[in-house]
């Protein structure tokens, strides 16, 4: 997994016997400085270098292997001992609208095969918007293998809200005891992605650590205010987004009220901070439920961000905060052992995506393999 943070690339190694979860391995990569540079360029410039692309589609998939090589080699088990290598992809474009709903990742599964000699499946979102749906969120099929409540005891009858907090935030909801059908998912708004983007352009750092940068700040409710006004918060779901909403271009007015004096930087991280928090617990006016009992289940980046999970909480009265170590599931690992899964998932035909969630029209195999090892005999 390589997400929109563009903080590097995570490779789990994993057993599955549903709900149980076997992490034989965790390795993380960061990207290379320069290709890190050219895969952001990509990622927010209105047109690229076709050459460059190109090449970088190839390059991404030696830069997959090698963290692969390294992950197998740190586990100490052998490549053959490998079934399939599940390929997100670094996401470029997520376009789920009109006039041609569409997506793209780059880095070619075919050449990742070729080079590791694995079975590789990889486009898991493409099938999805053939027919009708956003592409995401993917995440809810695997949060209802393995993270629905099914404790019919007072202790335990919590209903659950998942949240992956990468540069995008997306949420799933798991009444308790939930069915496929009650699932309701979608990507709530900005997570990491404009925290990242303030604490690089004016403390030359690549994160808030602990949130602490935006924990010396002071929100500014009228700033929030306006950052809150944008119609996507109050559209209802099936709904999901990425740079193209929530790039640098959003914070016009932060940057700006940043530059005449009437914003610090660190007002502006506990601010945006607190439009994450406040968005993420918002995506519960969308679930038609009113709940005695919540547990929000935290994972990805933010759940290292303290100050970030504190104001989660301090928004969300009638909910415990947790992060997916609780249950079992580191929150760096998370979204790599997913694709894990949905790997296995589709050499063994089990559909990983919930159309309710997506929009989609019918329920579709998501993913494409290229085979890395040698099934020709002579």
């Amino acid at each position: 997994m390589s997400g929109t943070s563009l903080d590097g690339i995570d490779v789990a190694i994993c057993r599955f016997a549903p709900p149980a979860i076997t992490l034989a391995g965790f390795y993380s990569a960061e990207w290379p400085v320069a290709l890190r540079d050219t895969l952001m360029n990509f990622a927010t410039a209105e047109r690229v270098n076709l050459n460059a692309l190109t090449r970088t589609n190839f390059q991404l998939a030696h830069e997959y292997a090698h963290a692969v090589e390294a992950a197998i080699t740190q586990a100490g088990i052998s490549p053959s001992s490998i079934r399939a290598i599940g390929l997100h992809g670094q996401t470029l474009r997520h376009l789920p609208f009109p006039p041609m709903p569409s997506t793209l990742q780059l880095g070619s599964g075919a050449a990742l095969a070729a080079i590791s000699g694995i079975d590789v499946v990889s486009d898991f979102r493409s099938a999805d918007m053939a027919v009708g749906g956003q592409g995401a969120p993917l995440m809810p099929m695997f949060d209802f293998q393995f993270l629905r409540n099914e404790h019919v005891d007072d202790r335990s009858s919590a209903d659950r809200l998942i949240v992956n907090i990468g540069g995008i935030a997306n949420v799933t909801w798991l009444p308790k005891n939930a069915r496929e059908e009650d699932v309701i998912a979608f990507d709530s708004g900005p997570g990491n992605m404009l925290l990242d983007w303030i604490t690089k352009h004016y403390f030359d750092l690549p994160f808030d650590r602990n949130g602490e940068l935006a924990r010396s700040g002071t929100i500014d409710e009228t700033v929030l205010s306006e950052l809150l006004s944008h119609p996507y918060f109050n559209t209802a779901p099936p709904k999901s987004t990425g740079r193209e909403l929530f790039s640098e271009k959003f914070l016009k007015d932060v940057v700006a009220s940043i530059a005449d004096g009437s914003l610090s930087p660190t007002g502006a991280l506990a601010t945006l901070t607190e439009l994450t928090a406040r968005t993420i617990v918002g995506s519960l006016q969308f679930v038609g439920r009113k709940s005695e009992r919540v547990e929000m289940i935290v994972s990805g980046g933010g759940a290292f961000n303290d100050y970030l999970l504190e104001r989660i909480a301090a928004n969300a009265a009638n909910a415990g905060v947790f992060t997916s170590e609780t249950y079992g599931i580191p929150p760096k690992a998370k979204e790599a052992i997913a694709f894990a899964f949905f790997a296995k998932a589709f050499i063994e035909n089990i559909p990983i995506h919930l159309p309710t969630t997506t929009g989609a029209q019918r329920q579709v195999t998501l993913g494409s393999l290229s085979r890395g090892k040698n099934v020709i005999s002579n």
